[in-house]
């Protein structure tokens, strides 16, 4: 896991709390980012912020902000970019 200094304001991924543009951070594609206190970089991926609406796999509509956010296939240096996903309050449980 790198620790990266932010290059904007951002979500922690483990607490929710605000992590500073400037600041040093954990980040790892797949989860996002989250402060560097052991609290938050081995604890649970509960808040992902999610800045694009979308259609959860169940066909409902996630507005810009709601629901959660997930990693589906990240081809890296094969070229195929990332692929997002975002799930719904009800799927996401």
């Amino acid at each position: 896991m790198p620790i990266i200094t932010t290059a904007r304001e951002d979500t922690c991924r483990a607490c929710g709390g605000r992590v500073r543009k400037g600041e040093l951070a954990d980040y790892e594609s797949a989860k996002g980012v989250a402060h560097l206190e052991p609290e938050c970089r081995t604890g649970e991926v509960r808040f992902r912020p999610n800045r694009r609406a979308g259609t959860c796999r169940c066909g409902a509509r996630v507005p810009k902000g709601g629901g959660l956010l997930l990693l589906e296939r990240d081809e890296g240096a094969t070229g195929g970019g990332k692929r997002w996903a975002v799930r719904c309050a009800r799927c996401s449980r």
